[in-house]
């Protein structure tokens, strides 16, 4: 035998191929675990404003049909929190602060849609006088079309199955179901319907107009948090609101672990099934 052939059968690697795949199946479950944790953060942010629409609009009598206007609004809200970037942390930093201000100053005379109403103006006065991201925020309308109508799927799919159950469904298995439900149509769908914002003209809007109106939705939405988790602790506000935020301070544990438990298991069968990450929308 050379020398040769005895080298090359000294540095031969027979299972490289054996290797690599490894290596390949090992780089797939990291990443799977990573766009898990992800989605269960967006899941855990998704469920306090589903259950809390739910609540209020059970309370105002809209029935089983309160799934599929929470699991839209739901959607459409996440969709613009998880696409206007920037804009998603000013804009829920000004709600924030505007509600707490104003149970603060105001006290029990405040009411929940005065909270998001004062946050929506003034983070909509803020997008159209003042130009922060570097990135204008165009696409996210058809971001927001998308989460709002998968949502609609999700939660139709809830309020014609729960009557023919002979029990409520636990909060913990819808939030897992819609948000999980949710998240893999909206993944697979808001290429389209960001296309389709294109050509009816959504996007040629002015920038400043855009992000106002997005400023204004995620600022209500913060604020109107705060009042729901405060005001059964301060003994604020009456009627249908009241008894929402209420129930909604029994139920709020089992729907974020409801949340985080749909959205990470949409996270890891996006990326099992190597659907593309949808940020550079």
């Amino acid at each position: 035998m050379s020398p040769e052939s005895s080298t090359e059968f000294a540095n031969a690697r027979p299972y490289a191929s054996l290797e690599v795949a490894d290596l390949t199946l090992k780089s797939r479950f990291r990443s799977a675990f990573l766009r898990g944790i992800v989605w269960s953060l967006i899941g855990m942010i998704y469920a306090p404003l589903f259950i809390g629409v739910v609540l209020l609009l059970k309370g105002m009598g809209f029935g089983y049909f309160s799934y599929v206007v929470a699991a839209s609004v739901a959607g459409g809200v996440g969709a613009v929190l998880y696409g206007a970037r920037e804009l998603a942390l000013i804009s829920t930093g000004v709600g924030a602060m505007v509600g707490v201000a104003m149970l603060i100053l105001l006290g029990g005379q405040v009411s929940l849609s005065d909270v998001a109403l004062v946050a929506a103006i003034l983070a909509a006065t803020v997008g159209l006088t003042i130009s922060f991201p570097k990135r204008c925020s165009r696409s996210v309308p058809g971001k927001a079309l998308a989460g709002l109508a998968t949502g609609v799927v999700g939660g139709a799919v809830l309020a014609i199955a729960e009557p023919l159950h002979p029990e409520p469904f636990p909060i913990f298995a819808i939030l897992a179901f819609v948000v999980s439900v949710n998240g893999i149509l909206y993944v697979s769908t808001v290429r389209w319907w960001v296309t389709l914002s294109r050509r009816i003209r959504l996007e040629s809007r002015s920038c400043y107009v855009v992000e106002a109106l997005i400023m204004a939705v995620l600022a209500g939405v913060a604020a109107g948090s705060v009042w729901m988790v405060s005001g059964p602790l301060l003994s604020f506000g009456d009627g249908v609101s009241l008894i929402a935020s209420e129930t909604m301070h029994l139920e709020i544990q089992q729907a974020i672990l409801g949340g985080l438990f749909g959205g990470g298991t949409a996270g890891v069968l996006l990326e099992l099934f190597r659907f593309r990450w949808v940020h550079d929308l």
